[in-house]
């Protein structure tokens, strides 16, 4: 059943005889939760699982009761209780626990990730603090969705996946000890208000780097090179976020605007252009991504 719900791995158990454990998830949106309470087991992702799944994510993994030791990309990480930390799906990983466990799994597209940072590649390999501060408001809110998600239509739930999204943002951003890898304070201050900056103007059809560098009192040249090693171009960056903020409003039942006027709110002038785009993102056209998402609202 965990093969179904997260993704593909090999599960074993410590006590074969014996087992116990429970699994329930729910859906957020694009994103979901996925809640394990088990006797103690082994979780390993090979190659070959991660060949066969296609999907983008990221799992946000909190331990509730025990310690959880968990391998990837050559780090070795043993997560505390009240600690989390955020894995890769698209590379082979070792998730052990030794002990009877409560573990909460938030499961992330990561284009949808790209909506509140550039990038998340900083915040891997590293443990975070889910008692106190962001990280505790982001745990404490994790574990309240089983309570209250039975009065959660499908427009409200989208919306708390983002919220859940923009928290864990806020959480591993406020940690220096992830942010320190590989860049200077100052690099990071600049980082900063590209990121604020492009946020803030996301809709302007002549956002530009161009534009931006001069914004942020940076030369373009070195703008590109702050963007070097996140995996897109300064360009393919704003033009992910533009796409999955108008996929965000698509799926929001309520919303009574056309398809051009979602584009154009966030930058698109070319409305074939921003079909083309969108489909290439999502798989699917704006129209059949709205009319999906009014359906899922009335069987709702």
């Amino acid at each position: 059943m965990a093969s179904a719900v997260i993704f593909p791995l090999d599960l074993s158990f410590q006590d074969g005889d014996r087992f116990s454990g429970t699994l329930r998830s729910w859906d957020l949106g694009s994103a979901s939760l996925i809640h394990l309470q088990t006797d103690a087991a082994r979780y390993v992702r090979r190659n070959h699982h991660v060949s066969a799944d296609s999907g983008d994510h990221v799992l946000v993994s909190f331990s509730s009761h025990s310690d959880v030791g968990f391998s990837q990309d050559g780090v070795d990480l043993l997560c505390r209780k009240r600690q989390f930390f955020i894995e890769k799906t698209h590379q082979a990983s070792d998730f052990v626990q030794s002990d009877f466990n409560e573990v909460w799994v938030l499961k992330l597209p990561i284009t949808s990730l790209k909506r509140y940072t550039r990038s998340i590649d900083p915040f891997y390999s590293s443990l975070f603090d889910g008692d106190t501060g962001v990280g505790g408001l982001l745990f404490d809110m994790v574990r309240q969705i089983p309570h209250r998600y039975g009065a959660t239509n499908s427009l409200a739930a989208e919306g708390v996946g983002q919220t859940l999204m923009e928290l864990l943002v806020l959480a591993v951003e406020a940690d220096e000890r992830a942010l320190t890898s590989g860049r200077s304070s100052v690099q990071r201050g600049h980082v900063a208000r590209i990121e604020k900056f492009v946020r803030q103007h996301l809709g302007d059809p002549d956002l530009s780097p161009e534009k931006i560098a001069r914004a942020c009192n940076i030369s373009v040249r070195y703008l590109h090179a702050l963007f070097q090693g996140s995996g897109s171009s300064v360009a393919q960056w704003i033009r992910e976020m533009r796409l999955e903020s108008c996929r965000t409003q698509l799926c929001e039942p309520h919303r009574r605007e056309s398809l051009g006027e979602i584009a154009y709110r966030w930058g698109f002038g070319d409305q074939a252009q921003f079909s083309r785009l969108f489909k290439a993102q999502f798989g699917m056209t704006p129209r059949d991504m709205r009319a999906e998402a009014r359906k899922a609202a009335e069987a709702g």
